[in-house]
C-alpha cells in the first residue's frame, strides 16, 4: 500500500491549523492595531483601559488595552442579530458567509515555511491499516495546499471576494448599499486587470506558477536575481495600490464612504453578520499582504542579495522544522509590517472622488503595466535577465509615463465651473 503523500497531508493539515487559527487572532488585534495607529497618526492615546483581568486584577493595571479585541467581540456576539424587513434573507444571511469564505480559501497557497525534508521512517507496528508500511525519503512543503498554478489560485480566489460583497448590497434593498455594491463592483473589476499584468510580469520573470518556486528565484533561483522589489520596483508599488483597492482600503474604500453612503454595501448589517464582514476585509488584507510578500519580498529570506536560510535541512528532521517555524516568522514579520503600512496610507490620505479612482486605473495603471510587461518580455527575450536590467528599464518607463503626462491633452470636464459672485468669481462693476 502507497502512503507516500501521508508526510505532505500531516504537514498541510498543520499549516491549516497553525495558520488558520493564527490568522482568526490576528483579525481580532489588527483592528485594535488600527485604533492604535489612528490614534498614533491623529496625536491621540487611543484604547487603552480594557485590560485581560476578568475582572481578578486590580483596575489600574490596563496592560496596554490588550483586552479591547476580546471585549469588542463578545459585544458583537452578544448584540441582537436583526434582520430588517423587505430584505432577501437568504442572500442577505449568505452574503457574509461568501466573504469570509473566499478570504480564508485564498492563503491556501502560501509557502509559509519553504521545504521540509522527511527521511525514511516505518509506521510503528500498532497504528490500523497502516502499521508497519515504509515512508521513502521525500521533500514536503510547509504549505496548506502545494499546487503547481498556486499564483493563478490566488488571482482566482481573491476574484470571488465582489461576489459577497454585491450579494450583501442587492440583498439589502437599500438605496446606500445597492449603490456601494455598484461602486465595489466596478472598482474591483477594474483594479483586478492591472494587479493581474503586475502578476503576469512577476511570472514571466520568475519563469513559474508555483509558489514555492517563486521564492526560490529570489535567493539565487537563477543568476543575478534579488527581490522582486529591486528588479521590478515600479510594479511593486502598483501592486500594492491595486491591493488596497481591492481590499477596499482607504483612499479607496469608495465602496463604504460613510460620508455618503452611511456604510455602503453594510449599511443594513449589525452584530455578527456585520462583523464577518469586517473580519473578511482583514482577512484579506492578511492574504493580500502574503501575496505581496511572495512576489517582492523575497518571502522567508532575511536579507536581500544573500541567503541565510537553507533551501532544506539535510535529514535532520528537527532541525528542518526548526528552520521552517524560522522562516514563518520572518515570513509573518514582513506580512505584519506591510499590514502597518495598510494602516498608515489609510490615516494618511485623503479618499478619492470616484472618477478619480477609475480614472486611475484606466488611464494611468493599466497603460503603465501593458508598457512594463512589453518590455519585461523583450528584456527576457535578448537575454537581460540581471535585477539592474530591469530596474533600470523601471525609470525609463516611469520617465516616459511621466513626459506623457506632461503633455498629452488634459480631461477638462471635470474642472471647478466659476459661480458669479462668489468669492472665487466676485462681480465686477460694469458687467
Amino acid at each position: 500500500m502507497n502512503i507516500d503523500w501521508l508526510p505532505q497531508f500531516i504537514v498541510s493539515f498543520v499549516v491549516i491549523t497553525v495558520v488558520f487559527n493564527a490568522a482568526l487572532g490576528a483579525c481580532a488585534y489588527l483592528i485594535f492595531l488600527e485604533r492604535k495607529v489612528a490614534s498614533w497618526v491623529q496625536d491621540r492615546i487611543g484604547p487603552n483601559r480594557t485590560n485581560l483581568g476578568f475582572g481578578f486584577l486590580p483596575e489600574k493595571i490596563h496592560m496596554m488595552g490588550l483586552g479591547q479585541a476580546l471585549a469588542d467581540g463578545i459585544k458583537l456576539l452578544l448584540k441582537e442579530d436583526f434582520t430588517p424587513n423587505r430584505v432577501d434573507k437568504w442572500l442577505f444571511w449568505l452574503a457574509p458567509a461568501m466573504v469570509m469564505l473566499t478570504a480564508t480559501l485564498s492563503w491556501a497557497v502560501i509557502p509559509w515555511g519553504g521545504l521540509l525534508a522527511i527521511p525514511e521512517f516505518v509506521i510503528p507496528e500498532w497504528l490500523p491499516l497502516i502499521g508497519g508500511e515504509t515512508i521513502a525519503k521525500q521533500m514536503v512543503y510547509a504549505t496548506a495546499a502545494p499546487v503547481n498554478i498556486g499564483v493563478v489560485y490566488i488571482l482566482a480566489i481573491s476574484s470571488l471576494a465582489v461576489y459577497g460583497v454585491v450579494v450583501g448590497a442587492y440583498a439589502s434593498n437599500s438605496k446606500y448599499s445597492f449603490l456601494g455594491g455598484v461602486r465595489a463592483a466596478a472598482q474591483m473589476l477594474s483594479y483586478e486587470i492591472p494587479q493581474g499584468l503586475c502578476v503576469l510580469v512577476m511570472i514571466m520573470l520568475y519563469a513559474s506558477t508555483e509558489t514555492t518556486a517563486m521564492v526560490s528565484s529570489q535567493i539565487g533561483g537563477f543568476t543575478g536575481m534579488t527581490w522582486g522589489i529591486f528588479a521590478q520596483p515600479l510594479l511593486a508599488v502598483l501592486f500594492f495600490t491595486c491591493t488596497l483597492a481591492e481590499c477596499n482600503r482607504a483612499p479607496f474604500d469608495l465602496a463604504e464612504a460613510e460620508q455618503e453612503l452611511v456604510g455602503g454595501f453594510h449599511t443594513e448589517y449589525g452584530s455578527m453578520k456585520w462583523a464577518l464582514f469586517f473580519l473578511g476585509e482583514y482577512m484579506n488584507m492578511i492574504t493580500a499582504c502574503a501575496f505581496f510578500t511572495l512576489l517582492f519580498l523575497g518571502g522567508w529570506d532575511i536579507l536581500p542579495f544573500t541567503s541565510i536560510f537553507p533551501e532544506y535541512v539535510g535529514d535532520s528532521l528537527l532541525l528542518g522544522v526548526l528552520v521552517a517555524f524560522l522562516k514563518f516568522g520572518v515570513f509573518a514579520g514582513k506580512v505584519t509590517a506591510l499590514l502597518f503600512l495598510m494602516m498608515w496610507v489609510r490615516w494618511t490620505l485623503p479618499r478619492l472622488r470616484f472618477d478619480q479612482l477609475m480614472r486611475m486605473a484606466w488611464r494611468a495603471l493599466i497603460p503603465i503595466t501593458i508598457a512594463t510587461m512589453l518590455a519585461t518580455g523583450f528584456m527576457i527575450y535578448f537575454g537581460f535577465r540581471n535585477w539592474w536590467w530591469f530596474g533600470l528599464m523601471n525609470v525609463v518607463v516611469v520617465v516616459v509615463s511621466a513626459l506623457l503626462g506632461m503633455y498629452l491633452p488634459k480631461d477638462t470636464s471635470n474642472e471647478k465651473l466659476p459661480l458669479a459672485g462668489s468669492r472665487f468669481s466676485p462681480l465686477v462693476e460694469g458687467e
